[in-house]
């Protein structure tokens, strides 16, 4: 991924250029490079080793004993949920609607009401060091701001499980996120609420979850303690 550079408005009417690159490194003009979020929120991630093993074993098994159907399945969902933020970008900022994507689709029934003012944003939290790009922010009927992050999900594993193996390192994100634009001041500081949407990588559902600021922002300022235990750090 070659370097990005966005210019990200703050709320007193100057703006800041953060840059990202192919390393998940975020920076400030000439400033030093720093980690990204989805770096620093493992230490809170649920059973997930235990559970992808147990999907591996089961596709294997499904699949005739073809030990590499688990990495190309892999590979498969991280190409659609790719493909599903280009989408959705390109649906808040141009009102593109992407028809042949019934993974889009099946988010535009739930986003399509929604007040988006920003898609795809830079950010950094200038005392704690990390960097991030949010998904999504959209302005509610009061005025103050919503935080939105995206995540594609195997049907039968959602039905199975919901977001409780995914529910710490989940708001952890995006509470850090909130955290973040806070910090900095941004145009977009002013968060109230955040969400995140599921959607089912055949298409057929979306779950949209509320997040509790609070708790998640505890859980990544814990997470972000052990992370610089382990590398040496305070």
């Amino acid at each position: 991924m070659a370097t990005e550079t966005q210019k990200h408005p703050l709320a007193d009417g100057s703006a800041v250029n953060i840059s990202r690159n192919g390393n998940h490194q975020y920076w400030l003009d000439d400033g030093p490079k720093v980690k990204s979020v989805t770096s620093i929120i493992k230490y809170v991630e649920g059973d997930t080793f235990g559970v992808g093993m147990n999907w591996a074993l089961k596709v294997v098994r499904e699949m005739g004993g073809d030990v590499n159907a688990p990495r190309r399945l892999t590979k498969q969902s991280l190409d659609i949920g790719n493909a599903l933020h280009e989408a959705v970008d390109a649906y808040i900022r141009h009102g593109t609607i992407t028809e042949d994507d019934p993974v889009f689709l099946a988010w535009f029934q739930k986003g399509q009401d929604v007040e988006w003012v920003a898609s795809e944003r830079f950010l950094y939290h200038p005392q704690m060091a990390f960097g991030g790009t949010v998904d999504a922010l959209s302005q509610e009927s009061d005025g103050s701001i919503a935080i939105h992050d995206w995540k594609t999900v195997d049907s039968e594993s959602w039905n199975t499980h919901g977001d409780s193996l995914r529910r710490n390192k989940d708001w952890s994100q995006v509470s850090a996120y909130a955290d973040a634009l806070r910090a900095m001041n941004s145009v977009w500081g002013q968060i109230t609420k955040g969400y995140i949407t599921y959607i089912m990588r055949d298409g057929t559902g979306v779950a949209v979850v509320a997040v509790d600021l609070e708790r998640g922002s505890k859980l990544f300022q814990a997470s972000r303690q052990l992370y610089l235990l382990t590398q040496g750090g305070a």
